[in-house]
C-alpha cells in the first residue's frame, strides 16, 4: 500500500528548497539593483554609509524580511505537511469496499485486494478517493474499482486522424515498455516506448547545502541581524504610515495641538464663573474616580426657584458642553440628573490620542484640510528671489 507519510527530514528539505529557490531568484534581483545603484549614484563610494543605508533597506526589502518570514514559519509548515499526508494514510487505511465487485475480465469472485490509493475519479478538479486495486485467484488479471464497487474507466486514446478510440497493446523488452496504438476504424497506428532506465534521479544540486545553510538561516548571528533589519524596517514603515497620516490629517492634529487640557483643580475655576452667571449656586466637584479613563461627578443648586426642571437640566448642559468645547473634558452621555433643584452629572476627561482626535473631528472646529500635492507642489517648484519671498516656477 503506498505510504504518503515520511520522516520529518522530508518535509524540511521540500520547504528548504523553496526558500532556497525564492532566495537565489530574489538576491539576484537584488544584486542587478546593487549594481545600477552606483550607476545612479556614481558619487557614492561603495563603502559609504550613504550606500550601505540605502542598500540594506533595499536588501531588507526585496529579500531579508521574507527570509525572515519564511524562517517563523518553517516548523507550522512542515507539521501542516505532515498532518495531510498522515490523513492521507488514515483515510486509505480505513476504507472499504461497501460491494464486493467481480472480476473485470472472467466475472469470478473473491477478489484480493493488493494495493489501495488515492485518485481522482474524474478530472483532477474532483476530489480524490480511495482507489482499490484486486487480483483475480481465477485469471491472476488485475482490476481497479472505487469503494463503491463501480470500475475505474480508463481513459480511451483518440485516433488523431479520425478521433475513434484506438486499442492500446503494451510489451516490455528490459526496460523499455512499448505501447502499441491502433485504430480499427481507419487503420492508423503508432507506437510510443518508455525507457525505464533513462528516468535517473534528478541531478543533485551542488550548492544546495551551502546555499540552505545561508537562506534558511541556519547561523544565529545572520538570523539575528536578519531580524533586527526587518524590525527595522518595518519600524520606518509604520513611521512612514504615521507620518502619512499626519500630514493627511494636518488639520486634525493642528486643531489637537489648540486643544486645552485642563486639570482636576481647574475645573472649578472654568465652570463656576458661568454657572453662577446663569443662577446656578454651590458648584462643588466630587473626588475623582481613576481607573483607565478619569471621572469626576459636579453638582450645584438651581438658584431661580420659576425654573423647572426640564429647562434647569438643558439650561446647565448648554453651560457645561459650552465651557468645555475646547478642552480635553466632556460631559457624560447620561447627562444631568435632577431633583428638588439640585442638579448633578460626571466628567470625563479624554486623555488617548485616538480619542482626542475623535473628540476635535466631532466637535467640528477644525480648520479647512490642505492639499498634501498642492503644498508639496508649491514647495518643490519655488525659490527665494532676492526680496525674500517665495517665486514660483
Amino acid at each position: 500500500m503506498i505510504t504518503h507519510l515520511q520522516d520529518r527530514e522530508h518535509y524540511e528539505k521540500i520547504y528548504d528548497k523553496v526558500t532556497v529557490e525564492w532566495g537565489r531568484r530574489n538576491l539576484a534581483s537584488f544584486e542587478v539593483m546593487h549594481k545600477k545603484w552606483f550607476e545612479i549614484m556614481p558619487e557614492d563610494k561603495p563603502n559609504s554609509f550613504r550606500s550601505t543605508f540605502h542598500l540594506n533597506w533595499i536588501y531588507m526589502l526585496m529579500v531579508g524580511s521574507e527570509l525572515v518570514e519564511r524562517y517563523d514559519k518553517r516548523d507550522q509548515s512542515v507539521e501542516q505537511m505532515r498532518a495531510r499526508d498522515e490523513a492521507k494514510d488514515e483515510r486509505i487505511a480505513q476504507a472499504r469496499l461497501t460491494s464486493e465487485p467481480r472480476c473485470q475480465h472472467c466475472g469470478a469472485h473473491g477478489l484480493r485486494i493488493t494495493n489501495k490509493m488515492l485518485h481522482h475519479r474524474g478530472s483532477f478538479d474532483d476530489p480524490e478517493e480511495v482507489l482499490f486495486f484486486l487480483n483475480c485467484p481465477v485469471c491472476q488479471k488485475n482490476t481497479a474499482c472505487w469503494s463503491d464497487g463501480n470500475f475505474l474507466e480508463r481513459r480511451k486514446t483518440k485516433c488523431p486522424q479520425c478521433s475513434a478510440d484506438m486499442t492500446e497493446k503494451d510489451s516490455r523488452k528490459g526496460k523499455v515498455i512499448t505501447t502499441t496504438y491502433k485504430c480499427e476504424a481507419c487503420g492508423h497506428s503508432y507506437k510510443s516506448q518508455l525507457d525505464l532506465g533513462s528516468h535517473h534521479e534528478a541531478e543533485t544540486d551542488p550548492d544546495f547545502e551551502r546555499d540552505r545553510a545561508i537562506f534558511c538561516l541556519h547561523d544565529p548571528k545572520s538570523l539575528q541581524e536578519h531580524r533586527d533589519g526587518k524590525w527595522q524596517l518595518e519600524s520606518m514603515a509604520q513611521l512612514g504610515k504615521e507620518w502619512k497620516e499626519r500630514e493627511e490629517n494636518k488639520h486634525v492634529y493642528d486643531a489637537l495641538a489648540e486643544l486645552k487640557k485642563p486639570k482636576i483643580a481647574e475645573l472649578d475655576p472654568l465652570l463656576r464663573p458661568a454657572l453662577e452667571n446663569a443662577g446656578y449656586i454651590e458648584f462643588g466637584l466630587d473626588k475623582p474616580e481613576m481607573g483607565k479613563d478619569v471621572f469626576v461627578g459636579f453638582s450645584c443648586l438651581d438658584g431661580k426657584p420659576d425654573r423647572d426642571d426640564n429647562e434647569s437640566r438643558k439650561t446647565l448642559k448648554k453651560l457645561v458642553d459650552k465651557a468645555l468645547l475646547d478642552t480635553n473634558w466632556r460631559l457624560m452621555s447620561d447627562g444631568i440628573s435632577y431633583r428638588l433643584g439640585y442638579l448633578n452629572g460626571r466628567l470625563r476627561a479624554y486623555e488617548r490620542e485616538e480619542d482626542l482626535k475623535e473628540l476635535v473631528i466631532k466637535s467640528k472646529k477644525l480648520k479647512p484640510r490642505t492639499s498634501n500635492k498642492e503644498t508639496n507642489d508649491r514647495n518643490a517648484y519655488t525659490v527665494q528671489g532676492k526680496d525674500g519671498k517665495d517665486i514660483l516656477l
